[in-house]
Parts: C-alpha cells; structure tokens; sequence
C-alpha cells in the first residue's frame, strides 16, 4: 500500500477513536483534587487531538519527500501550517475545558447567567472557531503544498484505499456538521469543501498526480453535502 494511504488510514483510525471515546466510561471518571476535570477531556487534549496534529505533519513530510528543498515561497506556506497547529490546539483546550464546566455545572438544556452562559460561548463558539480556523489553515496549507510538488509514484491501484479513508473521515464531519448544536461546523466544512474543490478542478486532468487534494475533495464533499441536506432543510 502506497505510503500516502497508510497516513489515511492513520487519519481513518484517529477520528474513529475521537468519536468512540467521546461515548465511553472516561466521560464519567472526575480526576482529583477538586474533580477538576474529566479523564474523557485529558484523553482528548493529551492523546487523540494530538495524533490529529501529528497525522498532518507526517503529510506534510510525504508531500515534501522529507522536507527537502524548500522553496521560498513556501515559507510563507509553512508559517500557514505553524499558525494552524497553534489554532486548531488552542481551540481544542478552550473547547474540551469549557465543554467540562459546562456539562458538569450548568442545565445544559435550560441555561441562564453570565457564568454558565459564558461556558456555552466558550465551548460552542470560542473554541470551535479557533479549533475550526486553526484546522482550515491546516488544510490549506497541505494542498498548496501539494500543488507545487506533483506526486510521481501514486497510481491508479491506490485510489480503492483512498476513496475508503475517506469515507470513513467524511462520517465524523458529516456527524459533526449536521448535528451540533450551532453552525459553525457545517460553516467550516462548506469553506474547506470549495476551497477543495477550487484546488481539484485545477488539478482534475491529472488527479492521479495529487492524491491528497483528491482525498481532501472526496473528503469533504462526502460528509458535508448529506450535512448540509440535514441541517438546511
């Protein structure tokens, strides 16, 4: 199996233990002292979301054979993945803290006052747009990138495991973005969807050529068009 599809698979098993974990028993587990926090928000800061930071470097790596050869006009491509690291982490904290205070301290379905409302705001719309912004920067970034660097040894046989990864990543974005509580998921998958689909066009004749704009597209397209039907009509 060609290198680019094991990090799909990677980025395939990833998502899949995000969304089972969220489901499991660390959601009930208080750590001590002061039952500060839940085991389900350390497991997702310390582990999970950084293997989806991880999973995007490695890539970076494939795209750019080991980082070699960097182009100047680059630079400003690899200060894009930095910065979106730095975003997509940020939020994920902001997220996963406020997600815990607000679950644990507030009536959730019938909240009122600054305290409890100020958790919502932090869970639902601080942290997921830094953690949205910071992803989107991410992927920008990987499919200009990928660009400037055709792939020569991707080949027609390794489109079957391609289009199965995504799939499977297109269900965690089709599940977020159509079902959260507020849009800015399925804002955020609508963006990256024509930004992808902008960079495939561009690159249709050859796509063969650019398997991770091809993934991307795929991607996207499959999880945020049946998204958009659920949440829009």
């Amino acid at each position: 199996m060609h290198r680019l599809n094991w990090i799909f698979t990677l980025s395939s098993i990833s998502v899949l233990l995000v969304t089972i974990e969220r489901f499991s028993f660390t959601a009930r587990i208080l750590l001590q002292p002061y039952s500060f926090m839940r085991l389900h928000e350390i497991v997702q800061m310390t582990v999970l979301i950084l293997l989806t930071v991880l999973i995007p470097t490695l890539l970076l790596k494939e795209i750019t054979n080991n980082f070699k050869g960097f182009k100047q006009k680059e630079f400003l491509l690899l200060l894009t993945f930095i910065t979106g690291v730095y975003f997509y982490a940020t939020g994920n904290g902001v997220h996963e803290l406020a997600s815990f205070l607000f679950n644990h301290y507030c009536d959730v379905a019938r909240f009122s006052g600054d305290l409890c409302g100020g958790f919502f705001f932090n869970d639902y719309y601080v942290g997921n747009i830094y953690y949205f912004i910071g992803g989107f920067m991410m992927v920008v970034s990987l499919l200009l990138f990928e660009r400037g660097r055709p792939n020569e040894t991707y080949k027609r046989k390794d489109l079957i495991p391609t289009i199965l990864n995504a799939a499977v990543y297109a269900f965690a974005i089709f599940a977020y973005a159509a079902f959260d509580r507020v849009n800015v998921g399925i804002i955020y998958s609508i963006i990256t969807s024509i930004f992808a689909l902008s960079m495939f066009f561009s690159i249709r004749k050859h796509y063969l050529k650019y398997p991770v704009i091809t993934y991307t597209t795929l991607t996207y397209l499959i999880g945020t068009i049946p998204a958009a039907i659920i949440r829009f009509t």
